[in-house]
């Protein structure tokens, strides 16, 4: 696909959007805009859903965070493609969390929104509470999706995938203030799902 000026005007970063977040890059690109996906190996457009007749442009790249130099400079190829990303979700495990996202700061443009998803021990009881991550400066909007659980008692269950990308859709929508959301839920902690 080519890349045209009205597809870039708000470009979107998704690191780690070729699984439980798949359904979010789709609905992206179906809105109209530029998504630029990065996994370690580049997925084919079908992983994203039916595109139909979208607007927007599907560019997927292949890049691992557990590469740092690597990663980085995929990331700096792409945003010369795009122009500097608006939005950026990223689903990046806790140790490749300080190299990756210092590495997708370099991208942003200025007042960009960031939507960090990360799993439910963010907000175990003796877990500190969530804060922006160092490498998002007092520019960025940034924001955390806490990925829960659902069901009641003892019939609880992890979230799909398609309730996954509800909610992290919903938390991309949502008003700026809204700077910590749960898909699903995590409390109490005892209901969670042993497996």
């Amino acid at each position: 696909m080519d890349v045209t000026e009205s597809a870039v005007a708000s470009p979107v970063l998704v690191v780690g959007g070729t699984g439980m977040l798949a359904g979010v890059v789709g609905a992206l690109v179906r809105e109209g805009l530029t998504t630029v996906v990065v996994s370690r190996n580049p997925p084919a457009p079908a992983v994203f859903g039916s595109l139909g007749t979208a607007s927007g442009v599907l560019i997927p790249v292949g890049a691992d965070y557990t590469e740092p130099e690597r990663f980085a400079r995929t990331l700096r190829r792409a945003a010369a493609r795009t122009g500097p990303f608006r939005q950026a979700v990223l689903w990046v495990h806790a140790e490749g969390r300080p190299h990756a996202y210092a590495a997708v700061a370099d991208t942003l443009a200025q007042d960009a929104s960031v939507i960090e998803v990360v799993g439910s021990g963010a907000l175990a009881p003796t877990a500190p509470p969530p804060r922006p991550p160092e490498a998002f400066d007092r520019r960025t909007r940034h924001r955390t999706v806490v990925l829960g659980f659902t069901g009641d008692g003892p019939h609880t269950r992890w979230l799909d995938h398609g309730e996954i990308g509800t909610g992290v859709l919903a938390a991309l929508r949502a008003p700026e203030g809204d700077r910590l959301r749960v898909v699903g839920r995590v409390r109490p902690w005892e209901d969670r799902p042993s497996a």
